[in-house]
């Protein structure tokens, strides 16, 4: 078999995880300064571009788990998989508050967004400087742990683990 399909699936995975650091990036540094409505309006686009990319990352590294690359035997087995996987849960996880503040954000400056808040029942978050901190924080930790994976996916690649 060729290898192309492989590297075509390995070249999007890698691209897919570029698109989120990015994405994820953005975030952290829009919530430096104000919270105006064109800021807010970015990081929802950027957070749209967060979960697209991350489902590209996700469907990509099955394909690669389950038809190309070393087969899904060697995949299956390798600790370093599992902690890639539990690492982007986590991540996935960890993003799910910020979400939900920007689009609540959104619906707060927008009048023709969803009413997030009446949708979940929630109130919608400050957007204090206290908050905004906590979540630069959040977003920090979602970068320190997003530094990790390619850094697994290498050692996955070469068998180490």
């Amino acid at each position: 078999m060729s290898p192309w399909p492989s590297a075509l699936v390995l070249a999007l995975h890698i691209l897919s995880f570029m698109l989120v650091y990015a994405a994820v990036a953005v975030e952290y540094a829009l919530l430096r300064g104000p919270l105006d409505a064109p800021t807010i309006r970015a990081l929802s686009t950027a957070d749209a571009v967060y979960g697209l990319a991350a489902v590209g990352v996700f469907g990509t590294g099955v394909v690669q788990v389950l038809y190309v690359g070393k087969g899904y035997t060697y995949y299956l087995q390798s600790p370093v998989l599992w902690t890639k996987i539990g690492l982007f849960a986590l991540v996935g996880g960890a993003s799910v508050y910020p979400t939900l503040t920007f689009l609540r954000w959104q619906a707060e400056v927008d009048e023709n967004a969803v009413p997030v808040r009446r949708l979940f029942g929630l109130s919608v978050p400050s957007r204090s400087a206290p908050c905004r901190g906590r979540l630069r924080s959040l977003i920090g930790i979602e970068l320190g742990l997003l530094t990790l994976l390619p850094i697994l996916g290498s050692a996955l690649h070469y068998g180490l683990g």
